[in-house]
């Protein structure tokens, strides 16, 4: 968006990303040096798309940090009394988990630094994300990934474990169920299908943040 809201700021070149407003200054020095604009990149998609794995792909090449719903959860599952309470209804859970990641991403943004966030997400915290980003002048991206290929999805389910610590392993009876009740977010935004490459998808992510190459 341009300065009244229009739709200015984005980037057809890098797959509808928002371009990065002017760099809100706080007075602290980025701990690394400069690669573009400071970024607020979501990564949202199907349960077992490959999420994590380009949020960390992503995160290395704007030497960010990442924020991921599960493992931010998984730290209060570890406290029973904490996750009785939270747990249910879902939609308590989900918003103490974008609440969690909020804090993660204007903690960096405020330093100056790009933040990853990794989860499936709704398009209440993609707004609320994307003014956040605005509010630091940030640019601010959305990467979906799928996996239209039923077959090889799970495949990629049954064949993996997360290890995350305290957290539950994938089902493909949950992910399949998931496949239909997942709601795509608004664009503008960057899809990936996991049938495509790793190298290439990378690649289409970093025109979306560096633009042509």
């Amino acid at each position: 968006m341009g300065d009244n809201g229009t739709e200015d700021d984005v980037d057809p070149a890098a797959g509808g990303a928002r371009r990065a407003p002017r760099r809100a200054d706080h007075g602290v020095e980025p701990p690394f040096p400069e690669v573009g604009p400071t970024w607020l990149v979501v990564v949202t998609g199907w349960t077992g798309a490959g999420k994590s794995t380009i949020a960390d792909l992503i995160a290395q090449e704007l030497h960010a940090a990442v924020g991921s719903f599960d493992w931010l959860m998984s730290g209060l599952r570890a406290v029973p009394e904490v996750w009785a309470a939270i747990e249910l209804p879902i939609d308590r859970q989900r918003r103490v988990g974008w609440n969690l990641l909020g804090r993660v991403a204007e903690q960096q943004l405020r330093r100056g630094t790009s933040c990853v966030l990794d989860l499936v997400a709704r398009e209440e915290p993609r707004v609320e994300w994307e003014e956040l980003a605005e509010r630091y002048g940030a640019a601010f991206g959305v990467v979906e990934c799928v996996c239209p290929d039923v077959g090889l999805h799970r495949s990629r389910v049954e064949g993996r474990r997360r290890d995350i610590p305290g957290w539950y392993e994938l089902e493909w009876a949950n992910v399949a169920r998931g496949r239909e009740l997942y709601r795509p977010l608004a664009e503008p935004k960057l899809v990936l299908d996991a049938a495509d490459s790793i190298d290439d998808n990378l690649d289409k992510v970093k025109r979306m943040l560096f633009g042509s190459t």
